[in-house]
């Protein structure tokens, strides 16, 4: 049975209906594409030049050549859009993270790449921000704060990590006390940290101790 003109418009119609509703609209998840990555690599290269020139480890030279070659798929993960390299050399980027706010886009599920705890709470937006302005005052485009947690033990306490933009120093993570009406960074490093200063129990709910 042949379908008339407007017989196969109506079924093509409700084909496009179905693969809409079904995959769903273009999300944050999707990859970015490759020249909207070179340009946040570009941006975050241009603002460590200008804040952190004593930490750069990479030669802008070999970054801007490495990148022009088509770019590994990566994957989202809290503090941007996540690239590593199974091939590079020196001075080239063995990894890098593009913020979400430089790709103008945000996961809907993404993957966390650096401690998950467990204990407390989440942290309303509001003091999250304040914590992730203090860690970085200057450069915005420095480090993602992820994974703050408020503690249950003790909710003037709240742990946080950091995670370079740029591989130039390495992932740390650190504790904000609230005091007053305000949070203020107590301590912040790669280990041991808030030992002394942090209530053990807090140390404990996180799965942290000291020595």
């Amino acid at each position: 049975m042949r379908l008339s003109k407007t017989s196969k418009l109506i079924v093509i119609t409700l084909a496009v209906v179905v693969l809409l509703t079904g995959c769903g609209l273009p999300t944050g998840n999707e990859r970015p594409d490759d020249k909207k990555l070179r340009e946040g690599i570009l941006l975050l290269m241009t603002s460590y030049e200008r804040y952190h020139s004593e930490v750069i480890n990479f030669d802008k030279t070999k970054v801007k050549a490495q990148i022009s070659k088509k770019l590994p798929a990566g994957e989202a993960t809290q503090a941007g859009w996540s690239i590593r390299w199974s091939n590079y050399i020196t001075g080239e980027l063995p990894s890098v993270v593009i913020p979400w706010v430089i790709l103008g886009q945000y996961p809907q599920t993404f993957k966390t790449e650096y401690d998950a705890y467990s204990g407390g709470h989440p942290v309303p937006q509001a003091i999250a921000q304040e914590i992730a302005k203090q860690q970085e005052p200057q450069d915005e485009f420095f480090s993602a704060v992820v994974n703050q947690r408020i503690s249950i033990k003790d909710p003037r306490w709240i742990i946080f990590s950091a995670i370079p933009y740029l591989p130039v120093t390495d992932p740390g993570y650190g504790f904000a006390q609230k005091s007053g009406n305000t949070w203020k960074i107590k301590d912040f490093g790669t280990a041991t940290v808030g030992c002394g200063i942090v209530p053990t129990e807090v140390q404990t709910e996180f799965g942290l101790s000291c020595p």
